[in-house]
């Protein structure tokens, strides 16, 4: 079944709600797949949810095409009963291409009314003091949210309040391990590396996974330290073999640092599903001579 895209603006953003299902309760929930940065029209991956190139590109389209996106926001508030049962697809943006019209607008009323109870419960949770509040999987939950919502500053608030030291948090181990994962992911999106750094080797300890350890090569990279981006690549791909994106990235990395013969074999995993970034990676390599 394909997933919907549906665009909202929110501070200077243009951004795309995608459909999840939860892993734990199989119910639909929505995370920011792309998004377009502040004065800018270029719509970029969030990495929060899975997105084809072609589903990127319909998303840039609905961007580039400001008076179509008006108008559909413009029906949406009408209240047109009629109307809005009796949509055509000219009149859907074109990150919607090929649904059904009256699906599509189903599926943005739905999403409204979940992101609508979502926010009223980080508010009540906001309006707490943090001594009452936080509880290992309700403050989970919150700071998940908040970062499927592409909210990492918000919930960055909430976790410097929250969590002012890891050791005296108390729970069962998987739960906490967890817990911290996530607020690694919110450091990470909030720029704040050598926290999330912390967060994410804390989790680790309390119980590895290829997850964890793909997502700290993340945030070495992001601060810029590409040995310690390997390492952390290759303990995730001894745990589980790494699918292409990260394949990929960590090829790029070996290429970089000329260890090409191990960049080969993650070359090679990542060539069906990449082969232009692969094809220049191996050009790289031919001139270097090796």
């Amino acid at each position: 079944m394909a997933h919907v895209f549906l665009p909202i603006w929110r501070a200077g953003r243009l951004l795309f709600f995608t459909d999840i299902k939860e892993p734990n309760s199989g119910r639909i929930g929505y995370r920011v797949a792309a998004a377009t940065q502040k004065g800018s029209d270029v719509v970029t991956r969030t990495h929060k949810a899975a997105i084809s190139q072609s589903e990127l590109e319909r998303c840039q389209a609905t961007a580039d095409d400001g008076p179509a996106l008006q108008r559909f926001f413009r029906q949406l508030a009408s209240g047109n009963l009629e109307q809005l049962t009796d949509f055509s697809d000219q009149d859907l943006p074109p990150c919607a291409k090929g649904q059904n019209p009256l699906i599509y607008t189903c599926a943005y009323f739905n999403f409204l009314r979940k992101y609508s109870v979502d926010e009223q419960i980080v508010k009540n949770y906001e309006a707490q003091p943090p001594k009452d509040r936080f509880s290992p999987e309700i403050s989970l939950a919150i700071y998940k949210g908040l970062s499927a919502y592409l909210q990492p500053e918000r919930a960055n608030a909430l976790i410097e309040q929250d969590i002012v030291e890891i050791s005296d948090v108390r729970g069962a181990s998987p739960l906490l391990a967890n817990l911290f994962r996530e607020t690694a992911i919110v450091k990470f999106d909030a720029k704040r590396y050598p926290e999330a750094e912390k967060m994410m080797r804390h989790a680790i300890r309390l119980r590895e996974s290829e997850d964890k350890w793909r997502r700290l090569a993340d945030i070495h990279i992001a601060a810029g330290d590409k040995t310690a981006a390997i390492e952390s690549f290759l303990k995730a791909d001894r745990m589980t073999a790494l699918n292409p994106p990260p394949a990929l990235r960590l090829a790029g990395l070996l290429i970089e640092s000329q260890r090409f013969d191990e960049a080969e074999a993650y070359l090679e995993r990542a060539a069906s599903s990449f082969p232009k970034p692969v094809e220049k990676y191996r050009a790289m390599i031919a001139e270097a001579g090796a």
